[in-house]
């Protein structure tokens, strides 16, 4: 079966240090070291540098990333570390080829290797938690950064406030050699992808996944199974890739949450993996998890009519 190694956002081997965040010195010591590199996001936006053949990461000096509060991202033994800050607008001075750019752009268009993209994405929702907890959600009194980036504390209260993911179930729900593909109201015409829902708390990932499938298309799940993950910085979620092997197959809708859900062949799901549906239907960017899991599934499976 697939790897899933060609999904966007995965491949971040960097180093976290986790064992050394709480030494405070050690952290002002990598912030002011030459050596280290800064990336910089702008409105959630990373500045990339397109300046040559292949586009890549932009890193800056501490003087020229400014006053922002830095997460370290890659403590970098070797080569120096890594820290993200937000800026409030691209500094001046910069060269033209120096550009904000979404990263979910960068990661459908495949603008930049996948390392980098997993830098960005820790990066980005590291910073998006700081920008939304700047406040104790106990007292109300301002928090201030500490343990490298990955803690708030309250002076006020004493609280201390952490980065928290959000665990999402995303599923392909199979009955033979056909699986349950929907499509929201927001999405582009003639795109269906895999059914999907926050996990609720006190829910096993199993659980979610039936409960979701239930709610949404009237189908019940019985056996689930785990097929891959994959971070999703938007603002900081995890998608959880399963397999249900649907119990019934009559679809009725949530139209609160579907405009369509149908049952696909693995013929039909392969002509869309290849671009090649004769009606023009299509699935979520291959960086996507929903388009590795049905890759992974048909490509292991049967690809009857």
């Amino acid at each position: 079966m697939n790897d899933f190694s060609t999904m966007g956002f995965i491949s971040a081997p960097f180093e976290r240090a986790g064992e050394f965040r709480a030494d405070a010195s050690r952290f002002a010591g990598l912030t002011n070291d030459p050596a280290s590199r800064y990336i910089m996001f702008v409105d959630g936006r990373p500045l990339i540098d397109v300046s040559g053949k292949e586009a890549k990461t932009a890193y800056f000096s501490k003087n020229q990333a400014g006053g922002g509060e830095p997460v370290l991202i890659h403590a970098g033994k070797a080569k120096g570390a890594i820290l993200a800050v937000d800026a409030a607008a691209v500094p001046a001075g910069l060269p033209d080829t120096i550009k904000a750019i979404d990263l979910r752009s960068l990661a459908v268009q495949a603008i930049l290797p996948g390392e980098q993209l997993g830098m960005l994405a820790q990066a980005r929702s590291m910073l998006n938690w700081h920008a939304r907890h700047g406040f104790c959600a106990n007292c109300g009194a301002a928090t201030s950064p500490a343990d490298s980036g990955y803690r708030r504390h309250c002076p006020a209260c004493g609280s201390d406030h952490f980065p928290r993911v959000d665990p999402v179930v995303i599923m392909m729900i199979r009955h033979s050699d056909h699986y349950l593909l929907g499509r929201g109201p927001n999405f582009e015409e003639n795109h269906y992808s895999a059914i999907a829902g926050f996990v609720e708390p006190g829910e096993t990932l199993e659980g979610a996944v039936r409960r979701e499938t239930l709610e949404e298309t009237g189908i019940y799940v019985g056996k689930v199974s785990y097929l891959a993950s994959q971070p999703w910085p938007f603002p900081s979620s995890l998608m959880v890739g399963m397999l249900g092997e649907a119990e019934t197959t009559a679809i009725t809708l949530d139209r609160r949450e579907l405009e369509d859900a149908r049952w696909f062949s693995s013929r039909e799901i392969s002509a869309m993996l290849n671009e090649a549906h004769p009606d023009g239907l299509s699935l979520p960017p291959r960086m996507s998890i929903a388009w590795q899991m049905a890759n992974a599934l048909v490509s292991a499976g049967v690809t009857s009519r």
